[in-house]
């Protein structure tokens, strides 16, 4: 798993990058609920996207074909690590989106 932006860079293609990157303090901070439940459902698409490429490149490795058919798309290269990238990602907006649940309920409670 990418430990840094910047490693997430190096394993992401510009456009993934790009969804991924308002996840990231301080521009997380800023994002209202519904630009941080867009975000989320996003990102939701991209990482079951990435799972299943990953889950593809297992079938293919456990196939006792030929070994022609053991090669992996160029696609599902990666997909392991672009997976834990996405997953992470998700896991900030939906730790966000709850911290600021939590915090209008608890407004709500001592305005009433």
């Amino acid at each position: 798993m990418a430990d840094s932006i910047a490693g997430e860079k190096k394993l992401l293609s510009e456009a993934e990058f790009a969804q991924v990157a308002p996840s990231h303090y301080p521009a997380l901070a800023e994002l209202d609920t519904a630009a941080l439940q867009s975000l989320a459902a996003v990102l939701r698409t991209q990482l079951d996207a990435t799972r299943e490429l990953t889950r593809e490149r297992n079938r293919l490795r456990r196939k006792d074909d030929a070994p022609q058919n053991r090669n992996t798309p160029e696609e599902a290269r990666g997909a392991t690590q672009r997976k834990q990238i996405f997953a992470a990602a998700l896991r900030r907006v939906q730790t966000r989106l709850d911290r600021l649940e939590s915090e209008a309920r608890r407004g709500g409670r001592k305005a009433g």
